[in-house]
């Protein structure tokens, strides 16, 4: 998908995310972007992850009150840089 044809605008902030995938346990990665729809995390290819592989992720800082969700997603795009992942329909408010 372009960058054209995002439904939602991408902000670049860096924080640390925990990604839990059963092929991995939990990581903890850094963020490169975020958007209401998605993530993208840094990572190197050397990750046993593929596009549709489902995973949760967790900020691993509070942004307010109580423990910070965990939300289930999904891996759409792997790149050299790191994993693109979505955000599950059914965890969306």
């Amino acid at each position: 998908m372009s960058r054209e044809q995002r439904r939602h605008p991408r902000f670049n902030i860096q924080m640390e995310v925990e990604l839990i995938a059963p092929e991995l346990g939990a990581l903890t990665l850094q963020s490169g972007n975020l958007s209401n729809s998605g993530l993208f995390l840094c990572a190197d290819q050397s990750m046993p992850l593929q596009v549709g592989s489902e995973v949760c992720v967790r900020l691993k800082q509070s942004l307010g009150d109580g423990e910070p969700p965990l939300v289930k997603a999904r891996v759409v795009r792997i790149e050299e840089q790191g994993i693109g992942i979505q955000f599950s329909e059914e965890d969306a408010p």
